[in-house]
């Protein structure tokens, strides 16, 4: 039993570690969009990682709760937020080039979820008298990356899922209208 609980610590470490290496794994990646916007915004995504359509994707899933539970700074949490937020727009574009568009769009929309949650770590932060001026220009140039995919995939996907992302795309002009309070 013992020997169980070893290897159950130890591999939470293991998820814990790897973990924070991809918090800071802001890395390059190649525009998979396209879009057609000749303004191109200088914001770059990182790379997702694990993509929902992997078996293994939900140890993804567990290791990135655990984190976001053992982070208590509401600054911290915005960014691990705004992280998570543009890894899973990222992985929607990588999904969409996959032809996956049911499941692009739905980690799409946990993209949102993501990103409005950091809305809320940062008025909270804020609320407490905390800089957040940072944080607040990182979350205006990720909202305007979010925009212009959003714009590629409404203009990209069939009728069966335009109002889908258009429906995310009054979601980040929502968002705006909040980080402009």
């Amino acid at each position: 039993m013992q020997k169980i609980r070893l290897l159950a610590f130890s591999f939470l470490i293991f998820l814990l570690s790897f973990s924070l290496f991809s918090c800071k794994a802001y890395g390059i990646t190649e525009n998979l969009s396209a879009s057609s916007s000749s303004q191109q915004i200088n914001y770059e995504l990182p790379y997702p990682g694990l993509l929902p359509d992997s078996p293994l994707y939900f140890l993804r899933v567990i290791r990135d709760k655990a984190v976001s539970f053992l982070i208590s700074d509401p600054l911290k949490k915005a960014e691990f937020d705004l992280l998570q937020s543009d890894k899973r727009l990222n992985a929607g574009i990588y999904l969409f080039n996959k032809g996956k568009t049911s499941l692009a769009f739905s980690t799409v929309s946990k993209a949102q979820n993501y990103f409005e949650e950091a809305l809320d770590k940062t008025a909270e932060a804020k609320k407490q008298g905390r800089n957040v001026n940072d944080i607040e220009e990182k979350l205006r140039s990720a909202l305007e990356k979010h925009k212009q995919e959003l714009a590629f995939f409404v203009e990209k996907v069939g009728t069966n899922f335009k109002a889908s992302f258009q429906k995310e795309q009054k979601r980040t002009i929502d968002s705006e209208k909040r980080l402009s309070h």
